[in-house]
């Protein structure tokens, strides 16, 4: 029997456990239960919850108000500009901003065996942001293999909204993603520019963004792999809750089935991670959390995070944009399914 760590909330149906944590309303961890060596964790992550402060990945966090960037940390409404907080090296918004919602100490608003809801208010001017927002994020077994995720949220005046489910995943407890197939349901990608913005939609082939048929990632590949795949319709010309399988990655008689309502899946596979420091506010010693799961290195984790347009406030993206008569909905669901014979 797994036992959580002091803070850490547990639901669990059949096979499958999942860890999470108010901090970025956070998935910390998911355990296959029934892994042939034993309870697996199949995200990376770190063995405490305070171990946390030292993240600077958004490691399994909710990424907002506006996951992904937003050039030059500006917004403009009706001829007004707004600024917003400059986290990016290169002068964007990202993520939200450096105290975005990833930094948040949530609410637990309901927790069941088998679901969990967090809850956030966000003043006016949160890291610039127009307007008062109220947030909540849902965990949920809907099946013994299945974990739904579902954001939603609402303003009281306009303001854009991505908020972006961020775990790095490994299926097979080995020290990169390099034995993982993915196929992701996508013809076309957003290249970056020089300042890391997106560029037009671009065909795939060709490119290390080609995952029309299941492949793998070549070593030598992983630093080239961070950018954003167009799996479908923008969310504003799909059906109502219309959630499509957009991506498979299998590895270690396990694959996971990433479906969603969202128009992109963002591929990274973790080329700048590096095992992480901060200092203690007690001793001030630097300390360096331990891992939960596969140590932390260059390609130990693949990322696979739905969200709508990278940049879309600033690129003239009118569904991006939310406003009192209109809500914001997300959900994903991550489905597990074993191929090991018993």
């Amino acid at each position: 029997m797994l036992q959580a760590p002091d803070g850490v909330h547990v639901i669990r149906r059949g096979a499958f456990e999942a860890w999470l944590m108010p901090l970025g309303a956070r998935l910390m961890q998911v355990w296959w239960l029934a892994a042939p060596e034993g309870p697996r964790p199949l995200c990376l992550g770190f063995e405490r919850p305070d171990d946390y402060l030292a993240d600077r990945m958004s490691m399994g966090s909710v990424c907002g108000r506006y996951g992904n960037r937003i050039q030059d940390a500006q917004l403009t409404i009706a001829g007004r500009s707004i600024r917003l907080d400059s986290n990016h090296p290169m002068g964007h918004c990202i993520h939200g901003g450096a105290a975005g919602f990833g930094w948040r100490d949530w609410t637990v608003a309901s927790h069941t065996d088998t679901h969990l809801t967090f809850s956030l208010e966000s003043p006016a001017g949160d890291q610039g942001f127009p307007g008062y927002c109220r947030a909540h994020i849902s965990y949920q077994w809907e099946d013994d293999n299945v974990l739904r995720w579902h954001a939603t949220a609402t303003v009281d005046e306009p303001c854009p909204i991505n908020l972006i489910p961020h775990p790095y995943w490994n299926l097979d407890g080995q020290a990169t993603i390099a034995n993982h197939r993915i196929w992701i349901a996508a013809t076309q990608y957003l290249p970056l520019d020089e300042r890391e913005l997106p560029l037009p939609l671009a065909d795939v082939q060709g490119t290390p963004f080609d995952f029309q048929q299941p492949c793998c990632i070549p070593i030598d590949a992983i630093p080239s792999i961070d950018g954003a795949l167009a799996v479908g319709a923008p969310a504003s010309e799909k059906l109502q809750n219309a959630v499509a399988p957009v991506a498979t990655c299998t590895a270690g008689g396990l694959t996971l089935t990433v479906k969603t309502d969202r128009p992109f899946v963002h591929i990274y596979a973790a080329a700048g991670l590096r095992p992480q420091s901060f200092i203690d506010p007690t001793t001030h010693a630097p300390l360096t959390p331990q891992a939960l799961g596969v140590q932390h290195q260059p390609g130990a984790g693949l990322c696979l995070e739905t969200e709508d347009w990278p940049n879309g406030p600033a690129i003239g993206r009118p569904e991006v944009w939310y406003n009192p008569e209109r809500s914001y909905q997300h959900t994903t669901l991550w489905q597990f399914t074993t191929d090991i014979k018993r």
